[in-house]
């Protein structure tokens, strides 16, 4: 048996890490099941195109945005933009989202 995953990928865009279990990550649809969008890069920027977040193969669990930097410092609540950029080919995602306290 044979299961084919498709779909495209999507991304949340609102996010609010206060500790009550509700959207505490930023939440990317298919990014960890889809074989073209597993080894990916994904950039966060702040409203003046500074990098706050970088990561490897995001993957919603052990490797997602939590509303802290890659320094380890919380971030402000705001508007946010993301870059995702895949290693297969795929065509980048850019885009923005509402970052809650």
């Amino acid at each position: 048996v044979t299961i084919d995953v498709t779909g495209q990928v999507f991304v949340y865009n609102a996010l609010s890490p206060n500790g009550d279990g509700l959207n505490e990550v930023l939440f990317i649809e298919y990014i960890a099941l889809l074989e073209e969008a597993k080894n990916n890069t994904v950039r966060i920027f702040n409203r003046w195109g500074d990098v706050v977040y970088e990561a490897e193969n995001y993957n919603n669990t052990s490797i997602a945005f939590r509303g802290i930097s890659t320094s380890g410092d919380a971030i402000p609540a705001g508007t946010y933009f993301y870059r995702i950029d895949f290693k297969s080919g795929l065509p980048a995602k850019t885009g923005f989202f509402s970052l809650r306290r």
